[in-house]
């Protein structure tokens, strides 16, 4: 599955998690994993929980 987190394409599994995908997303750009104190917004700017679930090419922004 295709998402995007701050603009960037990041490809993990079908059904895949906020969380997952974030995750994903920090390894690539080489951030620290850790998820404290994130705040993160969809498309609309509406608030997303970590552990809510996503579709393929769902925009995700993220604030470190």
């Amino acid at each position: 599955m295709k998402a995007f987190v701050n603009d960037t394409e990041v490809r993990t599994y079908y059904g895949a998690k906020v969380k997952s995908v974030v995750l994903a997303y920090c390894r690539a750009k080489n951030l620290p994993l850790k998820l404290d104190g994130i705040t993160v917004r969809d498309a609309y700017g509406n608030l997303v929980d970590l552990d809510g679930s996503l579709r393929a090419n769902s925009r995700i922004y993220v604030k470190l």
